[in-house]
């Protein structure tokens, strides 16, 4: 047998987020002004204006079925292309408690997010970056956010591919 994994999310305020598993591929979610990961197709509704930031969107990764040990987390931005005046900031080191999303710089997605994959773990697991699973659960939060320069182009950003690779025994 072989570990189950898809996306998890948390959104919402943080007295009383709300979460839900988001699946494992396709259109999970979108940057934009709403603090909402439950419908990526609203985006067109709460548009980011040039010079303003996305919501910080707050995932996780979500480890069921049968397997030994889930270590080595490693997270990064595997394909799409930046627009002029667009970046992606992210944190997945030791984010175990949910905060409330912002549209100003997040201090958890505070580091340019990586384009290819980390030589080593970069996403914790029970505030480790060595820290594992031996049974369903998840990894600590991986902290993303779009940001944008006056400079920015009008329309729609390119669509990226994030990748959370794993050592599975």
């Amino acid at each position: 047998m072989s570990a189950n994994y898809q996306w998890f999310g948390q959104y919402g305020d943080v007295g009383s987020p709300t979460t839900a598993d988001l699946g494992i591929s396709g259109n999970l979610y979108n940057y934009k002004t709403y603090n909402d990961l439950s419908n990526p197709a609203d985006y067109t509704s709460y548009p980011i204006t040039a010079g303003n930031n996305s919501y910080d969107v707050w995932l996780k990764g979500h480890f069921t079925g049968t397997f030994n040990e889930i270590q080595e987390l490693k997270y990064w931005k595997s394909g799409g292309s930046m627009g002029a005046g667009e970046s992606l900031y992210w944190g997945g080191n030791g984010i175990t408690a949910y905060a409330q999303p912002v549209t100003g710089n997040s201090t958890y997605a505070a580091t340019t997010i990586p384009t290819s994959s980390p030589g080593s773990a970069n996403v914790s697991v029970g505030g480790s970056l060595a820290g594992s699973l031996t049974a369903d659960g998840l990894s600590d939060f991986i902290v993303t956010q779009l940001r944008t320069t006056v400079a920015a182009e009008a329309g729609d950003t390119e669509t990226f591919t994030f990748t959370l690779t794993y050592n599975e025994n």
